[in-house]
């Protein structure tokens, strides 16, 4: 299921303009976020002091340690290589590296010892004086960086992505540690980290959260005409009802032109990493009560005999056959557990 095939495309999750059918006002939070980022690239811009520019610097030698304030100097023109590179001192692999790529600015930590390496576009400075200071009372906290229990309070978040082409979203904190990575929406806990960087996203407070709304399914056969769930990080038992579901592939080629009319799922595709469709559970405390850590779909979508891979919480795994679509089932003992619907869809029987 997972050898890769000479040549291959990458599919998408979903046609972007399903967000505003699931969640109501979708557009507002996109001109809100495009409203404040601009806000911050202006006070960013604003902060005097000696920024550090273009250059290899080693931490506790050449620069101090510490927490970084980051800036772009050509906010998202250029995002194809990094602004950043740390080689961590704890780090015996030298080409074991930490890579930042950031739209227009981030939360760096540096131990001593760290080298970093900062590219033409880029300039750091020390956050020793606050050099910038957020609003914490905020309905949502919209791209950027923020430092945890200053400018963002500790707790669990709701995840909307903001990237209009893929839907792609993530949180990293100021290591460069993935901490999440959603497709259109989701949940994280802040706890322990000293900054968390959005990319493509911004966080709602669990009580600021929009509801989450089923789809109408666009697609021929199964599901046709009715309300399912499409990609993204659900809770059971909130965000979707328990019950009985068919798991359906469904996989779109990339919408860049939003006035694009009629429908292009379901493509045709060779399975692997890059095209991986299924279902995902939310850890691992969640994945030992729903009994699986991920169930993988076939790619054989005109079969009548599909085959899904179980993989469980400790990493063994089997396969089981269905006569048709593939079903799972969520009952009460479930509720609250998160799901990572990937490229592919619920239909509710």
């Amino acid at each position: 299921m997972l050898e890769k095939p000479d040549g291959y495309e990458n599919y998408d999750s979903f046609d972007i303009r399903e967000l505003e059918t699931q969640i109501k006002g979708y557009w507002n939070y996109q001109q809100e976020n495009d409203v404040e980022m601009a806000a911050k690239i202006k006070k960013i811009n604003s902060i005097s002091g000696e920024w550090i520019s273009e250059g290899e610097y080693t931490a506790g030698t050449d620069i101090p340690e510490g927490l970084y304030l980051c800036k772009n100097l050509r906010a998202e023109k250029d995002l194809s290589s990094p602004n950043l590179t740390i080689i961590r001192s704890s780090k015996k692999d030298i080409s074991d590296q930490d890579y930042y790529i950031f739209k227009f600015m981030n939360y760096a930590f540096l131990n001593k010892g760290d080298v970093i390496k900062i590219n033409d576009q880029t300039e750091i400075i020390p956050d020793n004086d606050n050099a910038y200071e957020q609003d914490i009372k905020k309905n949502f906290y919209g791209e950027g960086a923020y430092k945890l229990g200053e400018e963002i309070p500790k707790g669990e978040y709701f995840i909307l992505s903001m990237d209009i082409q893929t839907g792609g979203a993530g949180v990293y904190d100021d290591k460069d540690k993935q901490l999440v990575s959603v497709s259109r929406f989701g949940y994280i806990t802040l706890d322990n980290e000293r900054a968390v960087n959005l990319d493509d996203c911004i966080l709602i407070a669990l009580d600021k959260k929009p509801d989450i709304n089923p789809i109408d399914y666009e697609g021929k056969g199964k599901g046709e005409g009715k309300l399912v769930y499409p990609p993204g990080m659900y809770k059971i038992g909130v965000d979707i009802p328990t019950g009985k579901y068919q798991i359906k592939n469904e996989v779109f080629k990339n919408i860049t032109d939003l006035s694009f009319t009629g429908y292009h799922g379901n493509e045709s595709y060779n399975p692997g990493d890059w095209n991986w469709c299924g279902i995902v559970a939310g850890n691992e405390k969640q994945a030992k009560l729903l009994g699986w850590k991920q169930l993988e779909l076939d790619s054989y979508l005109k079969h009548k005999e599909r085959f899904v891979k179980i993989s469980d919480y400790n990493n063994k795994y089997s396969y089981q056959k269905f006569n048709g679509l593939p079903t799972i089932s969520f009952s009460e003992q479930n509720k609250g557990s998160e799901i990572n619907i990937i490229r592919c869809i619920l239909i509710p029987e």
